[in-house]
């Protein structure tokens, strides 16, 4: 890649209130959600790759093997996802030019898709790009370093999606392969039994 030096930030310091006990250690093909989602992120062209814990932060070190992935453990996660992304942003090098926003919950998530999302910005010349479908703009995000300060401004429970759906003419739009590529956060207990019901990473999007 030549757009500069790109980092990712996976987030994935939440409590988990609505699974009832820590969504990012879940079984997903034999190995910890989360250690999915960091593997694609490590597998991609991204130059690091800076991953947000909070709650229940030693347990997830302990269990997940982080690759060439860092960790930092935002202190403030309880007052929201905002708290997570200025963390990871504050983490980054100076040398980073722009940074590719990951949830730690979406295990479709795939190197290909992210890389897909590094070259559509860079080629667009847009400051950002993200996934698209249901006529939405979605996270994976990358955002060029012009716009973190649209990020650092966020507060309480929100992240990325409030800033490229609010300046949607600043974001390149990659659409999701097919219907079934959509990224499914994993949010609670029924959205873990549909994807363990249709076999995680049958359906991934490239």
């Amino acid at each position: 890649m030549s757009g500069g030096r790109s980092a990712g930030i996976v987030l994935a310091a939440g409590g988990s209130r609505r699974m009832g006990s820590p969504k990012q250690l879940l079984p997903v093909a034999g190995r910890p959600l989360l250690e999915t989602v960091v593997a694609a992120a490590c597998a991609s062209q991204l130059d690091e790759v800076v991953v947000v814990l909070g709650a229940n932060a030693e347990a997830i070190r302990d269990a997940v093997d982080w690759g060439r992935a860092r960790v930092v453990v935002n202190a403030e996660h309880e007052q929201g996802m905002s708290t997570s992304l200025h963390a990871g942003i504050r983490a980054l090098d100076a040398s980073v030019e722009r940074c590719a926003v990951i949830l730690g919950d979406q295990p479709d998530v795939t190197p290909a898709l992210i890389d897909r999302l590094l070259a559509a910005q860079e080629q667009s010349g847009l400051p950002a790009s993200a996934l698209s479908f249901d006529g939405l703009l979605h996270p994976p995000v990358v955002m060029r370093r012009e716009l973190w300060p649209d990020l650092l401004a966020l507060r309480g429970d929100v992240g990325c999606r409030q800033v490229i759906r609010a300046r949607p003419e600043l974001v390149a739009a990659v659409p999701a392969n097919a219907p079934s590529h959509h990224p499914v956060d994993i949010d609670t207990p029924e959205d873990f039994a549909k994807l363990s019901s249709r076999g995680a990473g049958t359906e991934r999007p490239t």
